[in-house]
């Protein structure tokens, strides 16, 4: 739980200052859509771990799951998209 805090100060902090932690500021070449990947993944995590629980049927349990996984891992697929460099027209 304490993953989406994180993910959501660091996704706040780098739309609003451009600040990147330490490990990525060599790869990361598109720094906006970086913030919008942990914010992606911020709202995936809340979705799965929170969300699944609060509903009473098993049914609707696993589609919040499934749900905020597939939030995740397009978290994940934006903070590839990220590292790659921009196409030149």
């Amino acid at each position: 739980m304490v993953g989406a805090p994180v993910l959501i100060v660091g996704g706040v902090a780098t739309l609003g200052g451009g600040w990147l932690p330490a490990w990525y500021r060599n790869s990361v070449r598109r720094p906006v859509m970086f913030g919008w990947a942990q914010l992606t993944m911020a709202a995936g995590l809340i979705i799965f771990l929170i969300g699944a629980p609060s509903t009473n049927t098993l049914h609707l349990d696993l589609a919040v799951k499934a749900f905020g996984a597939v939030v995740w891992v397009f978290g994940l697929t934006l903070i590839d998209l990220a590292d790659r460099e921009p196409r030149r027209r």
